[in-house]
């Protein structure tokens, strides 16, 4: 509803046919809480909660607030999302995407002439792949 400006006469309707609804919910709540459960009087309070909120949906449907008919109002959707990663169909696909994961995972790395020259110095100082070497033996 519009709360900024002055109401329609529309809003106004609406609004005071929610407040009289609302009110007369009050009032019937206030003596169910009176009734003894189970009693007539308590079941014909019952009812008439129930006649009360059937009347307002009525109108409601009759003002075009809610739809007459929310089954056809409502349509349900679903989505339906597959994700499939690619498969080769030959050797040479295959090849060709390794190839390009291996590239992507080894764009970060450091292969700079300065780094070459350490691994160099620490492979001659310590000899690991000669070791790994002997240890796979």
């Amino acid at each position: 509803m519009n709360t900024t400006g002055p109401l329609t006469d529309e809003q106004k309707m609406v609004k005071r046919m929610r407040r009289s609804y609302g009110s007369a919910r009050k009032r019937i709540n206030k003596a169910l809480e009176a009734c003894t459960p189970g009693s007539n009087v308590y079941l014909a309070h019952l009812k008439a909660l129930a006649d009360l909120d059937s009347k307002e949906r009525e109108e409601e449907q009759r003002l075009g607030l809610a739809p007459s008919n929310l089954g056809a109002a409502i349509k349900t959707e679903f989505v339906f999302i597959s994700h499939v990663g690619t498969i080769p169909s030959n050797r040479q696909e295959l090849e060709k995407i390794l190839s390009k994961r291996l590239a992507k995972d080894c764009e970060d790395l450091c292969y700079d002439e300065d780094d070459e020259r350490i691994r160099k110095e620490l492979e001659d100082q310590y000899g690991t792949s000669a070791r790994s070497n002997e240890d796979s033996k």
